[in-house]
């Protein structure tokens, strides 16, 4: 754009690129290095990182040639988005967990709260991953409201919660759980 505004004055000003030019270089840099870190922290989750022995190389500085991202990858200036991860400079040995060992990580949630009930207006045969089979008449408790797509979500027991097709089930929403 600035070579336009060379050749057409009247195009634009080139001198006022020169401020938006450095900023978005700038930024450019910034994601550059935010994009360096997170390779950074793939690599060493996917264990392609020098061993512990090579620790003290990695910290000195930038690490290159062969090795894995060019990164100052030094432990005290590195923290997570979320600020979850820190490493501790200690002698202890690693830990592999399998991915496996965190299936029922989540099982122990509270289930969401009833917001209201409803009566199913048509038997519906909830055979797709996700929804739940209603009889005519029943009545269950609503956990979501349709947020447009056409289901609800409700729940019959403790354990068994689904969707619905909205136009299955007559809603009663409780006006003081919708106000919160």
């Amino acid at each position: 754009m600035k070579d336009v505004y060379l050749k057409n004055p009247q195009m634009g000003d080139p001198a006022s690129l020169d401020h938006k030019l450095a900023e978005v270089n700038q930024n450019i840099e910034k994601l550059r290095l935010e994009a360096q870190k997170f390779e950074a922290w793939l690599a060493e989750v996917e264990g392609r990182l020098p061993a512990r022995g090579e620790q003290a190389r990695r910290q000195s500085g930038l690490y290159d040639a062969q090795s894995t991202p060019t990164v100052n990858n030094c432990a005290q200036a590195r923290e997570s988005p979320d600020g979850s991860y820190t490493e501790e400079q200690s002698q202890e040995s690693e830990v592999k967990v399998p991915a496996l060992d965190f299936d029922d990580e989540f099982d122990d949630e509270e289930p969401l709260p009833a917001i209201g009930t409803c009566k199913a207006l048509y038997t519906f045969d909830g055979q797709n991953e996700g929804t739940i089979s209603v009889v005519e008449g029943e009545t269950l408790y609503v956990i979501e409201e349709d947020k447009g797509d056409g289901w609800t979500r409700i729940r019959r027991s403790e354990d068994e919660e689904g969707y619905v097709p909205t136009s299955y089930v007559e809603v009663y929403l409780d006006k003081n759980a919708k106000d919160s």
